[in-house]
C-alpha cells in the first residue's frame, strides 16, 4: 500500500465556443427585435419626460409631425376631398393657378422680346463701332504712306531745283565766255591786220569747240552721277526716316499705359461713335411710337384669345363635374 501514489485526476477542458450559422429568416427576425427594442426604449424615455411637461412636448411632437407630413396631408385632401365645398375650393384654386400661369407665360414673353431688342441694339452698335476703328486704323496707314510719299516728292523736287540751277548757272558761265572771246577776237582784229586776224580767230573757234564738248561732256557725266548719288541718298533717307517714323510711333504705343489708351478711347467714342448712337436711338424711338398701334392690336386679339380659352376651360370645366355627379349616382 505504501507503494501506492495517488493518480491526479486532469480537470476538464473547457468546451470549444461554436459558431452557428443562422439563416436569412432568423436574421430578420434578430434585427425586428433589436428595432422592437430601440422602439420601447424611445417611447420609455418619451413618457419619463412626458410625467416632467406632458402638454408642451404633446404639442411639440403633434406640431413637428404635421409640418413633416405636410405633403402627405395635402395630397390626402386633394385626393379624398368629397365634399361640393372642397371641390369648388379647388376648382377656384385651379383657375387661380391657370391665370397665374398665363400671366407668367405672358410677362416672360414680354421680358424674352424686351431681351432680344436689346441684344439687337447692342450688336448693331458694338458692329458700327469695330467697323468705324476698323477704318480709322486704315485711315492712319494711309496717312502715314502717303505722308511718307509727299516727303519723297519734295525731296525729289528740291534736287530737280538744285540740278536746274546748277544748269543756269553753267549757262550763264559759257555766255560770260562767249562774250569774252569775242571782245578778245574784236581787240585783235582792231591791232592786227585781216589776215592774222582771221587765223587768230580760226583758232579760237576750234578752242572754244574742243572746250565745249569736253565741257558738255564732262556735265554730262557729273550731271548722271549726281543724278544716281541724289537718288540713292533720298531713298536712303526716305527709308530711314520711315523707319524712324515707325520706331517713334511702334515705341509711343508700347510705352502707352491702360489709362492712356482709354482716354482715347473714350475720345474716339465721344467725337464719332456717341452721334451715331444718339442717331441710332433717335431712329429707334420713332420705330418705338410707330409700333405703339401695332402692340395695342396685339393686347386687343391677345385679350379676346385669353377670354375665349377661359370660356372653354370652364365648359370643360363644367362637363367634367356633371361625369363626376352621374358616376357618383350610379355608383
Amino acid at each position: 500500500m505504501r507503494f501506492l501514489q495517488r493518480k491526479p485526476v486532469p480537470q476538464p477542458r473547457l468546451p470549444t465556443p461554436t459558431l452557428e450559422m443562422s439563416s436569412n429568416e432568423e436574421e430578420d427576425i434578430e434585427m425586428a427585435v433589436i428595432y422592437l427594442q430601440k422602439l420601447l426604449r424611445g417611447r420609455v424615455v418619451q413618457n419619463m419626460v412626458c410625467r416632467v411637461q406632458p402638454l408642451a412636448l404633446l404639442v411639440f411632437f403633434m406640431f413637428e409631425g404635421k409640418e413633416k407630413r405636410l405633403e402627405l396631408i395635402q395630397e390626402l385632401r386633394t385626393s379624398h376631398a368629397l365634399q361640393e365645398d372642397d371641390r369648388l375650393v379647388k376648382k377656384a384654386e385651379k383657375q387661380v393657378t391657370l391665370a397665374l400661369q398665363r400671366q407668367r407665360n405672358l410677362h416672360e414673353h414680354k421680358v424674352s422680346l424686351v431681351e432680344n431688342h436689346l441684344a439687337g441694339l447692342e450688336g448693331r452698335v458694338l458692329a458700327d463701332m469695330f467697323d468705324f476703328l476698323s477704318k480709322e486704323l486704315v485711315r492712319l496707314q494711309e496717312e502715314r504712306r502717303v505722308h511718307a510719299l509727299a516727303m519723297l516728292a519734295e525731296r525729289q523736287r528740291r534736287m530737280r531745283e538744285a540740278e536746274e540751277s546748277g544748269r543756269r548757272q553753267v549757262e550763264q558761265r559759257r555766255l560770260q565766255e562767249e562774250d569774252l572771246i569775242f571782245k578778245e577776237a574784236s581787240a585783235c582784229l582792231e591791232a592786227h591786220s585781216y589776215s592774222q586776224s582771221l587765223g587768230y580767230f580760226w583758232v579760237l573757234q576750234v578752242i572754244k569747240v574742243h572746250q565745249s564738248t569736253v565741257t558738255s561732256y564732262l556735265e554730262d557725266i557729273i550731271l548722271n552721277t549726281e543724278e544716281h548719288t541724289a537718288e540713292e541718298q533720298a531713298r536712303a533717307e526716305i527709308e530711314k526716316m520711315a523707319q524712324e517714323i515707325n520706331d517713334i510711333a511702334y515705341e509711343m504705343e508700347s510705352r502707352r499705359t491702360q489709362l492712356q489708351s482709354e482716354e482715347i478711347v473714350a475720345e474716339l467714342v465721344y467725337s464719332f461713335l456717341i452721334p451715331e448712337v444718339q442717331k441710332d436711338f433717335v431712329k429707334e424711338k420713332v420705330r418705338t411710337a410707330q409700333r405703339k398701334h401695332i402692340l395695342a392690336a396685339h393686347e386687343i386679339v391677345h385679350q379676346h384669345t385669353e377670354a375665349m380659352l377661359e370660356e372653354d376651360f370652364v365648359e370643360q370645366q363644367q362637363e367634367s363635374d356633371t361625369e363626376l355627379l352621374e358616376g357618383a349616382q350610379d355608383s
